[in-house]
């Protein structure tokens, strides 16, 4: 059997984890004021976590759906 590797699922992981990334960056600079253009799934994880550890929580999110997107998987 081949083995692929989930390409759309590395791509989004990367997308998601670099615009955590900055908004972790801007928060920490002081750079981030005022409202933010985000989507409202994600909305709902700042309003709870707040903005810091929001980001942190998407970066291992991104960070593990990157990971298991590497990894191989058999074609069936």
């Amino acid at each position: 059997m081949s083995k692929k590797r989930d390409w759309f699922g590395i791509l989004f992981g990367a997308i998601w984890f670099l615009a955590s990334l900055l908004v972790l960056v801007l928060s920490m600079t002081g750079s981030l004021k005022g409202s933010i253009p985000v989507p409202r799934v994600l909305l709902i994880v700042y309003d709870k976590l707040g903005i810091v550890p929001g980001a942190i929580v998407q970066m291992i999110l991104s960070a593990l759906l990157f990971i298991f997107s590497v990894r191989k998987k058999e074609n069936k």
